[in-house]
């Protein structure tokens, strides 16, 4: 690798340093076929104010950075990281802030390879610590090239080589393909249809675990089914939650997610189900669902990309009080390092049970419209 010394500059609030630095690799040239591929690392109205400037195209698996895309003037597509130039034409140039799961850093890799022209080039941004310095390394063997490198404080790395000659792909779980995983709950083996770019999506997770069993716990006790709930399930990954519900009974099902990957496995899943009626939709905190429910099911996340980030908890609780009916009821599972009690008051809702899982993970929240 060859390197470089640069300058680092102090990023605007909410906003990602290495996609920041990343921008500053953007000429002045408008004629050229460039592509931003972004995850959920957030975007600054700065950054997103230049692709447009300089009609870069984006390209994102989540449904809240396309939104703001769109909103700021730039041509964006939501997918699952087909970086298909929309006219089918070559990439002069794409851009990418490395990605928290390697599959996907890989697949975008590879895809650059069969996308961009011969000399095309291809950026890579991120931290030492997040792998950067190997993906470029990896990227040299496929280009068949060495990369510029530069580094700067933070051990972030910015990197870019042209593409000379195609190696061999780098492996990337096959990551388009769906699959049907066997993962181990505490009732046994379940099956779910699953892929790669779904946080977790090898395995069960405990929090919507201790979710489930609690559920399954309160309607036996109340010698109760779901036949006549109308249910949100909110962050709905692969579809653990709404499945759930629809082996308990349940017959309407919202299922959302702002992840493109999420959306296409929680449909699998719901087509294979007993769900009658049904509904997996793109979406950022539900904003783009209609109507309200009785019940909200929600294992929120708190991280995104590389870092911890609770405006996503003030944004779930703030969908909740939306789309929850008057008498209607959301359990809520988060972390027992997180607290929810603030966050519910100002948001004008009450906490009618809390109880925690006999690991002492996580914490189940029993919340209601405050009357």
């Amino acid at each position: 690798l060859l390197r470089l010394k640069f300058k680092v500059f102090s990023p605007a609030a909410n906003s990602d340093r290495a996609s920041e630095e990343l921008g500053k690799a953007v000429d002045d040239s408008r004629s050229l076929q460039r592509l931003w591929v972004a995850d959920e690392h957030p975007l600054s109205d700065q950054l997103l104010g230049l692709l447009a400037d300089r009609n870069i195209h984006l390209v994102s698996n989540r449904q809240d950075q396309v939104n703001r895309a769109h909103q700021a003037g730039v041509r964006a597509a939501f997918n699952d990281f087909d970086l298909k130039h929309p006219d089918n034409a070559a990439w002069d140039c794409i851009f990418f802030r490395v990605a928290k799961e390697k599959a996907v850093v890989h697949q975008v890799i590879n895809s650059a390879a069969e996308l961009l022209r011969d000399r095309g080039t291809l950026w890579l941004a991120g931290h030492k610590d997040e792998g950067t310095k190997t993906y470029l390394s990896k990227a040299e063997d496929l280009f068949g090239c060495k990369a510029m490198v530069k580094r700067g404080k933070e051990q972030l790395y910015i990197g870019h080589l042209e593409l000379y000659k195609k190696g061999q792909a780098l492996p990337d779980d096959d990551y388009h393909q769906l699959r049907q995983l066997q993962m181990k709950g505490q009732g046994g083996e379940e099956t779910y249809w699953t892929k790669p770019g779904l946080f977790g999506w090898k395995r069960i997770d405990q929090g919507s675990e201790f979710l489930a069993e609690t559920l399954r716990k309160q309607l036996a006790d109340s010698k109760k089914d779901l036949s006549a709930t109308r249910i949100l399930d909110l962050g709905c990954g692969y579809g653990y939650l709404a499945n759930t519900a629809a082996n308990l009974g349940a017959k309407e099902i919202v299922a959302t997610d702002n992840c493109a990957a999420a959306i296409l496995a929680c449909r699998k899943n719901l087509v294979e189900s007993e769900c009658e009626e049904f509904q997996c939709l793109a979406s950022d905190c539900a904003a783009e669902v209609l109507g309200k429910f009785d019940l909200i099911l929600c294992n929120p996340p708190f991280h995104s990309g590389f870092s911890s980030n609770s405006e996503l908890h003030h944004r779930f609780i703030g969908a909740i009080k939306k789309k929850l009916k008057p008498e209607g009821q959301a359990l809520v599972v988060v972390n027992q390092f997180l607290r929810l009690q603030d966050l519910c008051e100002a948001n004008g809702l009450v906490i009618v049970n809390q109880e925690r899982d006999s690991q002492r993970h996580f914490d189940l929240y029993r919340l209601a419209l405050k009357s």
